[in-house]
């Protein structure tokens, strides 16, 4: 093995990936566990996360809950360390997006893009900070390109993934100087079930004509950067948004 592949290996580190049964979260938890880690994949259906865990019994250990609920953050937490003894990485990657125009939002559905994408995400990072700090450790939330564009039915997901960025980035000065890295990854159009949500008329446009390279991505795309994020490569990054998007919206 290079020095170069060595700095990207997770042995001995300790995730937590939510929303890790499917999608961005599974291919990333697969990524951790093939580079040596192991593994808490936290979400709310039982058979995708228990499955994932059945795979890789020695490193993954799941727990079902709604990371929206009042009181959560703290189990998962102590969950983990509870279970392997340390923590050195959260990736917050479940998320909620409801894209339809605001006049069509219910208070419902606003209330559950703010409550996980953003309260879920601030109780998580608040109750991994002693953890963390004993080991140096790497927060890494999951934005989105929506964000930093301006595309009709998206108010309330782009708002809270805006939120995303700019909390992060203050956490980074926050955290700092506990030796702690805070850092976002904004995907584009990717593989999810999360894009089933958009019109395919829509999506086929975004991708021909304003996407760089041309393609949908696949959630091993945005694995690769969160695992980068979170290895040694990156140790001297911190308070960054680093868009995995093919290319999207650069004009």
């Amino acid at each position: 093995m290079t020095e170069h592949s060595a700095s990207l290996r997770l042995e001995g580190k300790v995730a937590i990936i939510t929303g890790g049964g499917t999608g961005i979260g599974r291919a990333t938890t697969e990524s951790f566990v093939a580079q040596g880690a192991s593994v808490l994949v936290v979400g709310r259906r039982d058979a995708p996360i228990k499955e994932l865990a059945a795979n890789y019994p020695a490193q993954v250990k799941y727990l079902q809950a709604d990371i929206s609920q009042s009181g959560i953050a703290k189990t998962v937490v102590d969950f983990a360390v509870k279970e392997f003894g340390r923590l050195d990485i959260l990736v917050n990657n479940a998320g909620m997006a409801v894209l339809k125009p605001l006049s069509m939002l219910t208070d419902t559905e606003i209330d559950g893009m703010l409550t996980v994408n953003i309260r879920a995400v601030l109780a998580l990072s608040r109750e991994a900070i002693p953890a963390l700090e004993k080991n140096k450790g790497s927060i890494i939330n999951l934005s989105s390109v929506a964000a930093q564009t301006a595309l009709p039915g998206m108010s309330a997901y782009a708002a809270t993934k805006s939120g995303i960025d700019r909390l992060s980035k203050i956490l980074a000065t926050e955290l700092g100087p506990l030796g702690i890295r805070v850092n976002v990854v904004a995907p584009g159009l990717t593989k999810t079930d999360m894009l089933s949500a958009m019109p395919e008329e829509a999506l086929g446009k975004l991708v021909d004509e304003a996407t760089a390279l041309q393609r949908l991505g696949e959630p091993e795309d945005i694995a690769k950067t969160i695992l980068w994020l979170a290895s040694d490569h990156a140790g001297w990054i911190t308070g960054q948004i680093v868009q995995s998007s093919g290319g999207l919206m650069l004009a």
